[in-house]
């Protein structure tokens, strides 16, 4: 599916799809990941760009994985994917001090992980972030949504904020993430988003 951006700059379109289109922008997708996390205020690590494409390349084989491209004409100036997340997940259990039973309370199809999401440095601040984060969380079935924020991208979780996502504790990395520690974030609802 594409849908036009009305009254953004520079004529972008979104597409909305899975696997099929992650494979076949696989390679602009991992250029624009890199380009966007290997600046500051992010961290990045000696072997992220490779450690990425791998996580990706994983998750495009869950059924429930989804993506939404910013392109303009051939080039991709955004993204963000995810998938949903499993019945048996220790993300909550993993966050540290406290976590209210409602939070951690899962069962299928609950979760949407919006595991990666960027914009272009030249097409932030004009809506295509916006678009991008609105058509991807619409086209989804779950109740909510989850993220994690490096804790240094004051900026980035300030518009989640705006957004209606609310933070909910920290979680550590782990051996391959993309940084040692993450904030995470939760978007309680979908509904205002749902496509109709």
């Amino acid at each position: 599916m594409v849908v036009s951006l009305a009254g953004v700059v520079g004529g972008v379109r979104l597409r909305v799809g899975g696997a099929g289109l992650a494979v076949a922008r696989m390679d602009a997708i991992c250029d624009l990941y890199d380009a966007v996390f290997a600046e500051p205020p992010f961290f990045w690590r000696d072997d992220e760009s490779w450690l990425h494409r791998e996580r990706l390349s994983r998750i495009v084989g869950d059924p429930s994985f989804g993506l939404v491209v910013a392109e303009v004409g051939a080039e991709v100036v955004g993204f963000g994917y995810g998938f949903t997340l499993g019945a048996d997940t220790t993300r909550w259990s993993r966050l540290r001090g406290p976590v209210s039973p409602e939070v951690a309370r899962e069962w299928p199809g609950r979760t949407f992980v919006l595991f990666d999401y960027a914009v272009a440095r030249a097409h932030r601040g004009v809506g295509v972030g916006r678009g991008i984060h609105d058509a991807l969380l619409a086209s989804r079935r779950e109740q909510r949504a989850t993220l994690t924020v490096q804790p240094t991208a004051t900026a980035t979780k300030q518009i989640y904020e705006r957004w209606r996502w609310r933070w909910v504790g920290q979680l550590e990395g782990g051996a391959e993430a993309a940084a040692p520690v993450f904030d995470v974030y939760l978007r309680d609802s979908l509904v205002d988003l749902a496509g109709g």
